[in-house]
């Protein structure tokens, strides 16, 4: 009796164990892919040629998806509103999608394109949504967040809800709720600033083409932050000044380029060319982090800015 009552306990230990193996043994998931627009193919894993999708097909791991310049598709990964939409001439790609008890990994990947995430349960702390880019890697958790990939690989994102860790090898970000990010392939992250949309993330980070006058033939004074009491590190003449990088919200400083770094001018006189809008920095801004150069001179320093300026 003792030898069947051990040889039945060895037995179930035995299926337990084996009942909690495979509990913990991830399970591969399927999306569905719903055509939007016309002009939507998938290339199945493990093959080489692109199938044309009309109106609906069931997606997985490995699949590649793609919008030609009219198509646009949505993959739906959970009914509860976690799904991406491809807008056009975007390229898509699932690397993992699996589930473990109620927890799951999601990591896809932009190849090239414009897409809109929208992640509408909150994850976890065993759960994981990555979606890689040439530029960074994004995790989220419970946000929408929108993403654009150059044919140059430059990468680039904004949050519209929640939001975004954006990484690179030798940085990682944390992008709130209106702002963006963006990085060159192989590149850094570049600075998290305020935009709705690309052109303003674009237009943030890349300046935009000004003119300024002077009434003489003088330079402008750069100073390393927006006020008069901030030390000059320079001078430029104003025919000099093609692209302005960011303004005070009121004060009518501009912020311009100098050698290797940045500086601010003082303007009543600025135009501003074609552009989404400069980047906006508060009136008490502390200033750059270029350094100061206080090495005396027998020149006297050049005039500060505009006939407006006293």
């Amino acid at each position: 009796m003792k030898r069947l009552i051990l040889l039945v306990t060895i037995s179930l230990s035995v299926l337990l164990a084996g009942a909690m193996t495979h509990a913990q043994t991830p399970t591969e998931l399927a999306a569905t892919l719903e055509v939007l627009d016309a002009g939507v193919e998938v290339l199945r894993v493990n093959t080489s040629n692109w199938l044309p999708i009309r109106l609906e097909a069931i997606v997985g791991v490995g699949d590649m998806i793609r919008t030609n310049q009219t198509g646009r598709a949505r993959i739906t990964f959970f009914e509860n509103g976690t799904d991406t939409e491809l807008l056009p001439n975007t390229t898509y790609q699932i690397n993992r999608f699996e589930a473990i008890a109620n927890s799951f990994t999601l990591e896809a990947e932009v190849v090239v394109g414009q897409t809109i995430q929208r992640l509408g349960r909150l994850l976890d702390a065993n759960s994981n949504y990555t979606i890689l880019t040439p530029g960074m890697t994004l995790v989220a958790r419970g946000t929408v967040f929108r993403i654009r990939v150059e044919e140059t690989k430059r990468s680039a994102m904004l949050v519209d809800e929640g939001a975004v860790d954006a990484d690179t090898t030798d940085a990682t970000a944390n992008v709130p709720l209106g702002f963006g990010i963006r990085a060159d392939f192989g590149g850094t992250l570049s600075d998290i600033v305020r935009a709705t949309t690309f052109e303003q993330l674009d237009s943030a980070l890349d300046g935009c083409p000004a003119t300024i006058t002077t009434p003489d033939d003088v330079t402008i004074n750069v100073r390393i932050a927006p006020n008069r009491q901030a030390p000059i590190i320079g001078g430029l003449f104003a025919e000099n000044i093609t692209t302005l990088y960011g303004r005070t919200e009121t004060t009518k400083w501009y912020r311009v380029l100098l050698d290797d770094g940045f500086g601010w001018i003082l303007s009543s006189t600025a135009t501003i060319g074609a552009c989404a809008g400069l980047r906006l920095f508060p009136d008490d801004f502390p200033g750059e982090g270029a350094p100061v150069d206080d090495t005396p001179t027998d020149t006297p320093p050049p005039a500060e800015t505009t006939p407006q300026a006293p």
